[in-house]
């Protein structure tokens, strides 16, 4: 599907290692490993269109256009920086609606893409940190108290867990794929 809409193979692989990094946290949490990993892998499907914020809108009309479940096309749409309200998203142009991550499952994809730049994985602060170079303090301040969140649903620190399992060598993989 994302070759199939036309996604350049840098955001395919940037979606690959997102899923990587939100598959390992959602085996931890129990999450719904398949939403996520569907969810994980087609966030980005609306960069096939635009690389600005409503390449999120992109991504709600494509996976509405092809018929996906609704829990993920939600999904989907709640993946942007760490979310935004609906103030937010109409001030920054965005199509009427909360885009404010809910679920568990939210919460997972939202936060692995927040951890992958390109396609390296960062530590939590390092991702903090790069939120706030770019001035969205309120976004880091969200990302790391969703971090928080996540690691006490895991039993245990994001960066440790990453950092221990297999998801840096998945990573690497991806680079395969495309």
């Amino acid at each position: 599907m994302m070759r199939e809409e036309g996604l350049s193979p840098a955001v395919i692989r940037h979606s690959c290692v997102v899923n990587v990094v939100a598959m390992e946290i959602a085996r931890r949490c129990g999450a719904n490993l398949d939403l996520v990993n569907a969810a994980s892998l087609l966030h980005d499907i609306g960069r096939s269109r635009t690389h600005g914020v409503q390449h999120v809108s992109e991504s709600v009309r494509i996976a509405r256009e092809r018929n996906l479940p609704e829990e993920l096309v939600k999904c989907i749409g709640r993946h942007i920086a760490s979310g935004f309200t609906a103030e937010e998203a109409k001030a920054l142009g965005l199509p009427e609606g909360d885009y404010m991550p809910v679920t568990l499952e939210d919460k997972v994809v939202n936060f692995a893409d927040n951890l992958v730049s390109d396609r390296s994985i960062k530590t939590l602060d390092q991702a903090a940190e790069r939120m706030r170079n770019k001035g969205f303090e309120l976004t880091a301040t969200r990302m790391l108290a969703m971090g928080e969140e996540i690691a006490i649903l895991c039993g245990e620190d994001i960066d440790t867990l990453l950092g221990r399992s297999r998801a840096r060598e998945a990573a690497a993989a991806c680079d395969k794929l495309v």
